[in-house]
């Protein structure tokens, strides 16, 4: 029985590429399988590819098409329980994927485990340390929660091999909302959390690497990549930590998920998540790259730090559905139809 499907949606061509999905064919079995789709378009790779042959492993060639596309299509080709998606430049330890598929043996049975966590590798400018979550293992979503948000560290939970049937799920909440922003790995993370706890692996498993990240100036032009991508006023940069926490909160409070927390649960769960997001919003300074609407966006963002607490989310989906107005009436329309029908709302927003 397959346990553990890893998962490669690949586009790079060069040859650290090649060498990480040579590695990672040679850590499949009887109960661990690689998946890689391939939409580089390389003939040259597409014929190292061809010369691969391991047990479990499937390489597949596709001609070119979108990020989005290819990791769909990769995530759907998975037969194992859980589903350990990497990047073609990903970097993973051999002893910890040699004995994952046994960790994933002994925890299957247990509905209330979602994945497994093991520390990773940081790599910065300055050195590498190691680092693992706290308490993400715990029983009570709100410790588990409280854990992963007390890091102020990269979100490299989303490195973490995750049941197949909780990935779809976070997968397609995320993507069905109406822009891609570039928090929206840390959404997949809340929702990994909400849906149950990791079990741990005493390993490093991943190495992650801060790049372009690790400086805030390079780390809002990659958000603004994001924003560039959906078509939205690069002002909305300074909105960042506030739509995050807006979203997140939204989320908990109203979706449909498993297990169904009682009303409490959810204000407690959506009241720390929010707040957190709202202290990054407060105290990070984001760029507006220039924007004509810098003004409008600071004067919403003055706004929104005077009356924290005070505001019910209707009123910060009007605010920001407002903001987007600004510069195209279909992306305010195209966001309030989304998350007022999650809010339950009926009536769009005065213009």
């Amino acid at each position: 029985m397959i346990r553990l499907s890893i998962v490669i949606p690949s586009n790079r061509d060069g040859l650290t590429a090649c060498a990480r999905i040579l590695q990672a064919c040679s850590w499949t079995g009887p109960r661990a399988e690689v998946i890689v789709r391939d939409n580089s378009g390389s003939a040259a790779k597409a014929q190292f590819l061809s010369g691969i042959e391991r047990e479990n492993c499937r390489l597949i060639v596709v001609a070119p098409c979108g990020a989005h596309e290819n990791w769909r299509e990769a995530f759907n080709e998975a037969r194992g329980d859980f589903v350990y998606v990497l990047s073609d430049d990903d970097l993973c330890f051999d002893r910890a994927l040699a004995s994952l598929p046994g960790v994933i043996e002994s925890i299957a049975a247990d509905p209330s485990i979602i994945g497994v966590a093991a520390s990773t590798l940081i790599e910065t400018s300055q050195g590498s340390q190691g680092f693992a979550y706290p308490n993400i293992d715990a029983d009570d979503p709100l410790v588990r929660l409280s854990g992963y948000l007390s890091s102020q560290g990269p979100n490299v939970l989303l490195f973490s091999p995750v049941r197949r049937a909780t990935m779809k799920w976070a997968f397609e909440d995320v993507y069905g909302k109406p822009f891609a922003f570039s928090f929206d790995d840390q959404i997949s993370s809340l929702l990994y959390l909400l849906s149950g706890k990791f079990a741990r692996m005493k390993r490093l498993m991943y190495v992650y690497d801060f790049g372009n990240w690790e400086a805030t100036s390079t780390a809002q032009r990659i958000d603004m990549n994001f924003y560039k991508s959906s078509a939205l006023d690069p002002a909305i940069n300074k909105l960042h930590w506030f739509l995050c926490g807006f979203e997140g909160a939204t989320l908990i409070r109203n979706m449909a998920m498993q297990p169904n927390y009682s009303p409490a649960q959810r204000q407690a769960l959506a009241d720390l998540w929010f707040s957190t997001m709202f202290n990054r919003f407060r105290q990070q300074p984001r760029d507006d790259f220039g924007s004509p609407l810098a003004g409008e966006a600071e004067k919403l963002c003055g706004r929104w730090r005077e009356a924290a607490g005070r505001l019910s989310f209707g009123d910060m989906l009007a605010d920001v559905c407002h903001f987007l107005a600004l510069s195209s009436q279909e992306n305010a329309l195209k966001y309030f139809a989304f998350w007022s029908t999650i809010l339950g709302l009926r009536q769009a927003p005065a213009a």
